[in-house]
């Protein structure tokens, strides 16, 4: 079975080269792996969910559909800690801060589907 949320060895994944400074407001850290031991129906549902994710504008921006359910916009990026901070439009992620379409997103990411950018405090630039 997998968790997706064990990380890919980082030879088999590329580094973000990209970064943002700011996020939608609301945007809330996570702990991806609290949620996945504590919301683990939120996690598993999107685990097995039927996923069409589009990139937005910016590095940090998807359009996450879920089991043919109207999109939703995202916003995922990655701390240099290794935390996360998200953000989702649906109804909700604005009522418990965890939602499948930034579940399936981290999903994605460990599976090394995807990459997110840093985050980082708006006053640094990226070190290179």
């Amino acid at each position: 079975m997998k968790t997706a949320e064990s990380p890919a060895p980082t030879s088999d994944r590329s580094a973000p080269d990209q970064w943002v400074a700011r996020q939608p407001e609301g945007t809330r850290d996570l702990d991806f792996e609290t949620i996945r031991q504590s919301r683990s129906t939120t996690w598993s549902a999107a685990l097995e969910a039927s996923v069409d994710i589009d990139r937005g504008g910016r590095p940090d921006l998807f359009l996450v559909a879920v089991d043919d359910d109207c999109p939703a916009n995202c916003s995922l990026a990655e701390y240099p800690s290794g935390e996360h901070a998200g953000w989702c439009s649906c109804q909700v992620f604005q009522a418990t801060a965890v939602c499948p379409h930034l579940c399936v997103l981290r999903q994605r990411a460990a599976l090394g589907d995807l990459c997110f950018p840093v985050r980082i405090d708006g006053s640094q630039s990226p070190s290179v």
